[in-house]
């Protein structure tokens, strides 16, 4: 199945490899691990979401979670964003 329904009009061929997938990176490899980390990063958003309803609860008070994902991509992204 082809991503090609995914991909922005003016996206350049050249960012698709043969099956329609995005490719970043000249090993395709290094795509797939990007892939991975970002679901990883995902699903640690999930449980910080939960620990936070919790604390919540358990305290009475709310927290203001768009404060708190700004923090999490800040941490998560920084090696990024410092290159």
């Amino acid at each position: 199945m082809s991503n090609e329904f995914l991909r922005p009009e003016d996206a350049p061929p050249s960012l698709y490899d043969d099956q329609g997938n995005p490719r970043f990176f000249s090993d395709p490899g290094m795509d797939r691990f990007v892939a991975v980390v970002m679901n990883l990063a995902q699903e640690v958003w999930v449980q910080e979401e939960r620990l936070l309803a919790l604390e919540e609860e358990k305290s009475g008070q709310s927290v203001d979670r768009e404060a708190k994902v700004k923090e999490f991509i800040d941490r998560v992204f920084a090696p990024v964003r410092e290159a």
